[in-house]
């Protein structure tokens, strides 16, 4: 996870330099001196003065600088989260993949799925036991788990949970569907109990339901496993139970999940409607700032992705536990 964030942070960091050094060279164009001595005394200082006419040339350009400087710094915070967005998300699918919460959902169980067309190294292994390479082999399948069900959407909140820290806080008009209500009800009592002051603060529940919701409508998540060859094939697994246990959506025991996260990050107002118009550059190249900026019901936003794989381990105990949906 480490590595992967730093590879995709390199960019934002570079930019961050780059707007950094154009910020001290505007400073030191318009003349302008840092004097921390006088800053205690800026407070009784009536007298007026003349600003320079450098200074202000260069104020506009400096403040957007800033403004780029806190867009690009908060790109690599989200960029982050949404990292770490994938790696929860990997987790829960751990752990409530293995769970027995359902008749259709049982241990191993989850939704439906189907191989995936786009995948490389597909390798169909063999299903007839007169082909003289019948048995286990290299390669294996990835399947495509489809979204919809108990176990995955609550592989999907986690995903969700994760990435309202960075969500707009302002109301946007959003609703709470599904479980949101429910789980902005458990956010704001964990609140509450973790920080006991915010309670005379009436603007914070409705802050929190806010974030949720944005969270809710701007992040997906996509599920894949790899199937290997070296065990049964998915198709057989109905083979190893009576009638009555068969399962359709069962994965393999120590498959490996894959999720991929992706969040429309929310951008500040002013620097992304300055980054979203198309520059027409005479080389015909494209303008891939503006191309990758899109504006959501209102919000401009950038699109960022993660992805993390776990393995399964979800063996079937000897002794079986049910789990009860919640």
């Amino acid at each position: 996870m480490g590595r992967a964030v730093l590879v995709d942070c390199l960019p934002w960091l570079g930019l961050l330099v780059l707007a950094a050094v154009c910020a001290w060279f505007l400073l030191r164009l318009s003349g302008s001196r840092f004097q921390p001595a006088r800053l205690g005394q800026l407070h009784r200082d009536q007298s007026g003065a003349v600003q320079s006419l450098s200074f202000v040339l260069t104020m506009p350009i400096f403040v957007m600088v800033m403004l780029l400087i806190l867009q690009v710094s908060q790109l690599m915070i989200g960029t982050i989260v949404v990292h770490y967005a994938a790696f929860a998300t990997a987790r829960s699918a751990s752990v409530w993949i293995p769970a027995d919460i359902s008749d259709l959902e049982g241990r191993n169980c989850i939704s439906t799925h189907y191989p995936d067309p786009d995948a490389l190294d597909q390798q169909v292994p063999i299903f007839d036991p007169e082909d003289p390479n019948y048995g286990p082999a290299e390669g294996g399948l990835t399947y495509v788990v489809e979204p919809g069900s108990p176990k995955y959407d609550k592989i999907a909140s986690a995903a969700a949970l994760a990435c309202m820290p960075v969500c707009p806080s302002r109301d946007l008009g959003l609703g709470l569907g599904g479980w949101g209500s429910e789980g902005a009800d458990v956010i704001k009592r964990l609140y509450g109990a973790m920080v006991p002051g915010s309670q005379a603060n009436t603007r914070i529940p409705r802050r929190l339901e806010n974030k949720l919701a944005y969270a809710l409508r701007a992040t997906q998540v996509e599920m894949r496993f790899r199937h290997k060859n070296s065990e049964p094939p998915i198709a057989t697994y109905w083979l190893l139970y009576d009638e009555s246990e068969y399962r359709f959506n069962e994965l393999g025991w120590q498959d490996q999940i894959t999720v991929k996260v992706t969040h429309d990050l929310a951008l500040l107002p002013g620097p992304a409607r300055l980054l979203s118009r198309r520059v027409d550059r005479g080389d015909g190249s494209v303008d891939r700032v503006s191309q990758g900026i899109e504006k959501v019901e209102g919000v401009y936003v950038w699109r960022l992705d993660a992805s993390a794989t776990i393995c399964n381990e979800g063996e079937k105990p000897v002794i079986p536990v049910r789990y009860e949906e919640y």
